[in-house]
């Protein structure tokens, strides 16, 4: 070993002698670029000359962010002038004549970062990339997030952001692209996503907020004017002078009760008027959809169409909507209409095209939560599957509306936390182009984990391979305080047991957004051991040293969990449990989630909690049902079930009483 070190280094001294010398770039890593320090900085932020307001906004909020990091005031100047070695750009500038951008390649929001020297560049697709890369920026590379929004008159709310304070700010070289795979990000989450500013923060566009020119819109280009829309066109108040408008059923009767007739050309006709008026109004998509819940029409020409396309109900639907699309074209080009798969029309018909400027927007209502969507072992996921391979062999323009909460138990726990990233990527991997998310709109207090999920939800639309887990885990520091390693374990837990056989049932379970009342109960898996230890983890949580508000929103997550709880007759809404005292139970969760501001249990308001003395022997589906309304298992079970109870509560007791003395 003496002897090979010394002639190790001679041989490594002769090299050094005899090599060519290394480029200067090559000598040593780029040193990171220090944007402030001390409360000062050396950088400018730098605007086009002919900057749009998504970038001059841009350029407004970088400055300001920087500001609240560093407490360094960074001007925004044009690029009128001279160009500075330490300069932050922002969009579209006369600085990417060394470092060139492909715009055409980003899209709309695409973005891109990215150091040249001692400049830092922000800027992307044209329309909102300057946006979104100063927002990637601030959360992917200096930690900013943005968790929920106060609402208003919901004392539980605030606006929970996260803003680090650093004396020096420095950052690393950066060459980073990203292009999102979904070009319209929409969510009907009413919690934070009513705001423009979350809305931008999380770059999704809009729904329940109105975003404006300099916060990129509302993506008229890509977002659709509404839904159902053929009961706005051909109304209810036509039927008296035009019954043929109007569906019928097998035996020919006509009724405002069903879809309209589409193969009837008044129909068309007025179809299509009101699909040019909007298209030459509007740059958003027209949709020429089916209504919410009605039989189709059963006429001669219908049911013929019909039969001769695979004998299903989007047959005629794809036939009119095709006919509008065609029609519209020749008279406004760019103009595109929107059609449903939904319902009646989630099968794709055989023997026709879909026209090239028609969108079809496949909706996945009957999916399980509980299972991925290409899982063949789960009936109605692979029914999905089937129906969107078969759509996308007709097109490549497929929208999809999906469902993220539970519709009949908004406040119950619905176990889709972790399953949601697992659907984006399908839809993503299926080269499916727009997502809008429907979750609780309601305009009530938070519940049911719902901000978590309104955040989830957010960053999966932007980006479907995010760490979940990841959000998971800051969310709930910031939002739960101390209680969020028990409530992340609650998560895990309640998700990983819910799935599996039912007991009762002697079935697999399977959720979905419509489970209520017996349907629910019937699709838990999880046993009375499970369900003591969700208790348990609950409990600890609670004993953590939390701050009022804190302590607030862990009392949300218990409503939610007893309401599943009552909601599928488990631990001590169990009526075969002795000692349990159900009814007694679910009135005490009836008044404590009045107390905590919950007005209705349902979507649009239905199963209002009120006055009125609920019958707390069944689940809360049927609370203010009338007795001879009741399904017959459920009413059976509501007169059993308090009887056997009693008995239990009864008899141990009193065999307890019994062994004591003996």
């Amino acid at each position: 070993m003496k002897r090979t070190l010394p002639l190790l280094l001679t041989a490594l001294f002769l090299f050094t002698l005899t090599a060519p010398a290394a480029p200067a770039a090559a000598e040593a890593a780029s040193p990171a670029l220090t944007l402030a320090s001390g409360g000062g900085t050396e950088y400018t932020i730098v605007i086009g000359r002919d900057a749009s307001p998504v970038e001059a906004k841009a350029a407004d909020i970088l400055a300001d962010y920087l500001q609240r990091i560093t407490s360094a005031e960074f001007p925004v100047v044009r690029d009128t002038g001279p160009a500075r070695d330490k300069e932050i750009a922002v969009g579209v500038t006369d600085r990417e004549a060394a470092a060139p951008v492909d715009r055409p390649a980003m899209g709309d929001d695409g973005v891109r970062i990215f150091t040249s020297g001692e400049k830092l560049f922000l800027t992307g697709g044209e329309k909102r990339g300057a946006l979104y890369a100063v927002f990637t920026f601030l959360e992917d590379f200096l930690d900013c997030r943005w968790f929920t929004k106060a609402l208003p008159g919901v004392p539980d709310s605030e606006d929970l952001t996260v803003v680090p304070e650093k004396e020096t700010l420095t950052i690393d070289d950066i060459d980073y692209t990203y292009v999102p795979p979904f070009v319209l990000r929409q969510t009907y989450w009413m919690f934070s996503t009513m705001y423009a500013d979350y809305s931008a923060e999380h770059k999704i566009q809009g729904m329940m907020a109105g975003l404006p020119e300099e916060l990129g819109g509302n993506n008229p280009e890509n977002s659709i004017n509404g839904v159902h829309t053929i009961g706005w066109i051909i109304t209810p108040d036509m039927f008296a002078s035009h019954p043929e408008y109007f569906g019928c059923d097998d035996s020919g009767n006509r009724s405002v009760d069903r879809q309209p007739c589409f193969s009837n050309e008044d129909v068309f006709r007025i179809t299509l008027e009101a699909a040019k008026n909007h298209c030459r109004t509007y740059e958003s998509i027209f949709s020429v959809s089916q209504l919410d819940g009605r039989d189709f029409c059963r006429c001669e020409k219908c049911s013929a169409f019909n039969a001769a396309h695979g004998g299903v109900d989007s047959a005629s639907m794809l036939n009119f909507a095709n006919r509008i699309a065609a029609e519209v074209k020749k008279e406004i080009p760019g103009a595109r209409i929107e059609t449903l798969a939904y319902q009646g029309t989630e099968a794709p018909p055989t023997g026709l095209a879909v026209e090239d400027n028609l969108i079809i927007r496949v909706c996945p209502i009957g999916t399980c939560v509980l299972h991925d969507l290409d899982d063949r072992r789960c009936p109605s996921n692979a029914k999905f599957d089937k129906n969107l391979t078969g759509w996308a062999k007709l097109t490549k323009n497929i929208y999809v509306w999906d469902y993220s909460t539970n519709f009949q138990y908004i406040y119950a726990l619905f176990p889709n936390i972790h399953s949601i990233q697992n659907r984006y990527k399908y839809f993503r991997d299926r080269n499916v182009i727009a997502v809008f998310d429907h979750g609780c709109g309601e305009d009530t207090v938070p519940g049911e984990l719902h901000e978590l999920k309104t955040y989830l939800v957010c960053e999966l639309l932007w980006d479907p391979d995010t760490d979940v887990d990841r959000h998971i885990s800051e969310f709930c520091e910031a939002y739960y305080g101390e209680a969020a390693p028990d409530v992340i374990e609650f998560i895990k837990y309640f998700e990983k047991k819910v799935g599996g056989v039912n007991p009762r049932a002697l079935k697999t379970c399977h959720m979905g957004c419509q489970d209520g009342g017996e349907s629910l109960e019937n699709n838990s898996s999880l046993n009375e051991i499970n369900v003591h230890k969700l208790d348990k983890i609950l409990k600890k949580a609670a004993s953590r040293s939390l701050t009022e508000q804190q302590a607030k929103r862990l009392y949300g997550l218990e409503l939610s969990w007893r309401f599943f709880k009552n909601a599928t007759f488990a631990g001590e809404f169990n009526w075969l449990i002795p000692g349990t005292d159900p009814a007694g139970e679910a009135k005490k969760l009836y008044e404590d989630m009045k107390a905590y501001g919950v007005t209705h249990l349902a979507e649009a308001g239905a199963l209002p909690l009120n006055d009125t003395e609920p019958n707390f022997s069944v689940t809360p589906t049927f609370w203010s049902h009338d007795v001879n309304d009741l399904p017959l298992m459920t009413k059976i079970g509501s007169v059993i079930y308090p009887v056997f109870n009693k008995l239990l509560r009864i008899i141990f007791p009193l065999a307890k009483i019994i062994r004591d003395k003996t």
